[in-house]
């Protein structure tokens, strides 16, 4: 094969592959490993991973379909909202540490509307009037202070995250029990986890229909996710192949 024919079927077979990544990851611009180092602690986080999806398969999952089976629409929609308002008190914090006031002003002023108006925060009144919600958290803070690339880490209590986005995720976690107080007891904690989970099943239903390797899936779409946050939606197009990708094919191509 001349080089010209070898060059074009490496071009083939790069998009070929961009198009099966892009249709798997809903449509993001950027590679999993543009943002990442990788998995350097794999050897832990795969038997982490693969003990959580056994027990989330045999006990959690049952329960969070039993849960949407029973309650209305209306009713687990309520319940996401007022908890996320609960934790948009967190974004409002990061959105002015990260040098954005526009953000974190409309995050405060959707906080108050939606809890003023919108009963507590069980009607997301702020969306509605075109209060968005800046979804700002710590480790999106500690990347705009310059940590771009942490290793991957995977909890069973937390499930996928990093060693720079782990605190922050902790934070979020613990952010309605904190402003509830002893009002988040045992029944409102169970309540959070349960509807969190059950709004999870669309996505954890999509992940097991389409990945082969449901760690490597989920690992690619966390990093992902947190690169489409911390570029609020529109990460940089010319990170589109990852370095390793393009030598895998400069190699190919000098063969």
């Amino acid at each position: 094969m001349n080089p010209n024919s070898r060059t074009s079927a490496a071009l083939g077979l790069r998009a070929t592959a961009m198009v099966i990544l892009l249709g798997l990851l809903g449509g993001c611009v950027s590679s999993a490993a543009d943002y990442g180092p990788g998995d350097p602690y794999e050897g832990v986080n795969r038997p982490l991973y693969q003990i959580t999806d056994f027990v989330d398969r045999k006990a959690l999952v049952p329960v969070a379909r039993g849960y949407s089976r029973i309650t209305p629409n209306w009713f687990r929609t309520g319940v996401t909202n007022f908890f996320s308002n609960l934790r948009n008190v967190d974004s409002i914090v990061n959105g002015l540490l990260q040098g954005k006031p526009k953000k974190a002003g409309t995050d405060l002023a959707r906080v108050l509307v939606n809890s003023t108006v919108g009963i507590g925060g069980l009607i997301d009144v702020g969306t509605r009037v075109g209060l968005e919600h800046g979804r700002e958290d710590l480790g999106q803070t500690f990347a705009v202070w310059g940590y771009k690339r942490p290793p991957y880490v995977f909890f069973p209590a937390g499930g996928p995250s990093s060693v720079r986005d782990l605190p922050g995720s902790v934070i979020q976690g613990a952010t309605p029990r904190l402003l509830l107080g002893s009002t988040y007891n045992i029944w409102v904690g169970l309540l959070d986890f349960i509807n969190t989970r059950a709004s999870a099943l669309a996505l954890t239903d999509t992940r097991d229909s389409s990945a082969l390797d449901g760690y490597a899936f989920t690992k690619d779409a966390f990093y992902q996710r947190r690169k489409f946050l911390i570029f609020d939606g529109d990460p940089p197009i010319e990170d589109f192949f990852d370095e390793d990708f393009d030598e895998e094919f400069d190699d190919e191509d000098e063969q």
